[in-house]
């Protein structure tokens, strides 16, 4: 997928268009109607920042992307995520400083007085909502707060603060996540009766809003959570009011789990619980007495998926149950990882990950292939301008630098996709292989395969080379051909745009996610004999080795990079080290509230641990190979993972 200038506001306009949306309607509040138009045909190019707005107007996650910014943009990225991270770590004065100083250099006062400087809107709606978060911190009273808000609402958001009615304010509106947000904390210090009415609002809004679910897991458990505060301080005692907040909270852990999140999840499970007990008040109290803990066997065992969980499937009982052992699991995470419970901030709605810097790419990736800067630039632009580039002292046009990256083995967009299309059923249908492959449906994915043919250009090696990686993967995976065999197709797939030594090479590194997954591909074969597995442990984990302070800002590829890297640690007996990694991918993954591999995790330490005892190596915690797994399956039953469920669920019939 582009995500510039011309093709950008072609997709742009393809996703519009599908929705039956108008340009005034994903507009308004950031641009007139005459730039959308100029945005559209490719006329105006406009930042990552606000690309991201629109596209969040239309449902689309921009986590999704990798992203190619210049440095100018970048500073001011780094400085937006540096923000994020601290009030994340609770160093509230920290980023109430970085804050200040961000408004101050960025000269945003002044800035946001020009219509045509659609950053400054953006950046400063982002200073406003991190002051509101950072206020509330300190304690700030409610009017406080509720101005902050109301302010940061204003640069974007039209109408919000007049007496129409709720239903005609959302009517026929598009928000971005991060509006959203901003209206679910501006309900929130609202009187109580025209909070709930606008919270309520927006829960049925984000409910049946035409988004991916991850939108939806952002802000809708926080909804939810919101609403049954206000609901509890007017007092509930309506048993068809009870079941209307369960069928909520049921909904927004339905969300969660979905999308691999947690935010409010463990302050949900506790929710859902207490409204249960409303209902089911002397039964609650024995169910307590039946899940007190993990360790009672005749409630966990390798059936418990299918006989206790969240939805209405389930009797109360079940429900009850299943939500105290998630959060007994999910509180035991949080106090391992060192992360608070509760969801105390939403820095998560506004972490962006995958950027980097365009001249920094360009110097690295040069210096990779070994490439002069005269051979680099013939044709394109002087030896003088790459020069400048490099340095950061000039920026270069959009066009110079497409060519620049096409001769690096680059892709030439600035954010993408893993497909360079602008046609939105390419990533629609990719979307489906994955599915396709984790089920193992071998046929299902040689069929989209050759789908894809109608959608995509393979003539652009971006595209040729996670297709070649696919149909590997999707060969190994139906066993029809070895690992050796398997390892020389994802070569020739990565060599499409890097030659392999490079790829492998100990040296100052870019190499874009694609390429990255072509190493980590052949490292998950983990074939003793095959020289290339050990190689790639090599390049992988240098590639992060010095990045952990910047470990957010990459975080889904770090989780899928690293743990393999720490599983063959493990299998070559390099368990401290192997800890290591598994340790620092969990307190990330914990503190940014994901579920993605927190079960492999909590295994292959467990499996690290119980190796040392097998050697007679000294082991500094106490095992209990039982509860640890007991742990495993309840995660991948949070996170619907049936297939390592049923191999955890083996492990513990057969212990």
């Amino acid at each position: 997928m582009v995500y510039d200038s011309y093709e950008f506001g072609k997709y742009l306009m393809e996703l519009r268009r599908k929705d039956n949306i108008s340009m005034s309607v994903i507009c308004e509040g950031i641009c007139d109607v005459s730039v959308m138009s100029r945005i559209e045909n490719g006329e105006r190019e406009v930042s990552k920042l606000v690309q991201d707005r629109l596209l969040g107007r239309l449902g689309v996650a921009s986590e999704n992307f990798e992203n190619m910014v210049f440095s100018d943009e970048y500073e001011r990225w780094k400085i937006r995520q540096r923000i994020i991270a601290l009030i994340q770590q609770e160093k509230i004065e920290d980023a109430d400083v970085l804050l200040e100083k961000m408004y101050k250099d960025n000269r945003l006062a002044g800035r946001r007085q020009s219509v045509e400087d659609l950053d400054a809107i953006l950046e400063m709606q982002f200073y406003l909502a991190m002051k509101a978060q950072i206020r509330r911190c300190k304690n700030a009273d409610d009017k406080e707060l509720r101005k902050l808000y109301a302010n940061a609402l204003r640069q974007t958001v039209v109408g919000f603060d007049k007496s129409t009615s709720v239903r005609n304010f959302l009517n026929n509106k598009r928000f971005s996540v991060e509006e959203l947000n901003l209206l679910i904390e501006y309900g929130r210090y609202l009187p109580a009766a025209k909070g709930i009415t606008l919270i309520r609002g927006l829960i049925e809004y984000i409910d049946n809003a035409d988004v991916v679910k991850l939108v939806k897991a952002k802000v809708y458990p926080k909804a939810v959570y919101y609403l049954y505060e206000s609901e509890i301080q007017k007092g509930v005692d309506d048993t068809k009011k009870i079941m209307h907040l369960i069928g909520y909270v049921t909904k927004a852990i339905e969300y969660l789990r979905d999308s691999l999140r947690s935010f409010y999840l463990y302050e949900l499970l506790d929710i859902k619980m207490k409204l249960i007990a409303m209902c089911e008040k002397d039964a609650a109290k024995q169910w307590d007495l039946e899940a007190y803990s993990l360790e009672n066997d005749r409630i966990i065992d390798s059936d418990y998926m299918n006989s206790y969980g969240n939805t209405e499937k389930y009797s109360m009982r079940e429900q009850y149950i299943w939500c105290r052992y998630a959060h007994l699991v999910l509180e035991k995470m949080y106090l391992m990882s060192g992360t608070r419970c509760d969801t105390f901030e939403y820095s998560y709605i506004y972490a962006d990950r995958d950027v980097y810097c365009i001249e920094d790419v360009i110097r690295i990736r040069r210096n990779m292939l070994n490439i002069s800067m005269g051979k680099l630039c013939s044709g394109i632009c002087s030896e003088r301008t790459i020069s400048r580039i490099e340095r950061k002292l000039v920026k270069p046009q959009a066009a110079t630098v497409h060519k620049l990256f096409e001769r690096l083995g680059l892709s030439c967009e600035f954010s993408r996709t893993e497909l360079t299309s602008s046609d939105i059923r390419a990533q629609e249908t990719l979307a489906l292989i994955r599915i396709y492959l984790n089920d193992g449906n071998s046929d299902k994915v040689d069929e989209l395969l050759e789908a894809l043919n109608e959608y995509v250009d393979f003539d652009i090696p971006q595209n040729r080379q996670i297709i070649l990686r696919i149909k590997a993967c999707n060969m190994r995976m139906a066993k029809k051909i070895s690992d050796a065999e398997f390892v020389k197709y994802v070569k020739e797939a990565l060599e499409c745009t890097l030659p392999y030594k490079v790829a492998v090479s100990d040296i100052e590194k870019y190499m874009s996610n694609e390429e990255i997954s072509c190493i980590n591909n052949i490292l998950i074969t983990k074939s003793s004999d095959i020289k290339e597995v050990g190689e790639c442990y090599n390049a992988l984990r240098s590639l992060y080795k010095s990045s952990n302070e910047m470990i957010c800002n990459f975080l889904s590829m770090y989780e899928f990079v690293m743990q393999p890297v720490a599983s063959y640690c493990g299998d070559c007996g390099m368990y401290d080290e192997a800890d290591e990694i598994e340790k620092i991918i969990f307190v990330n993954t914990m503190r940014n509230r994901r579920l993605t591999v927190v079960s492999k995790v909590i295994y292959c330490l467990l499996w690290n641990n119980l190796q040392r005892q097998s050697r007679g190596i000294p082991v500094k915690n106490s095992i209990d190979k039982n509860l640890e797994l007991k742990e495993c399956l309840i995660l991948n039953d949070i996170a619907k993972n049936e297939r390592k469920y049923k191999i955890i669920g083996n492990i513990i019939q057969k212990k």
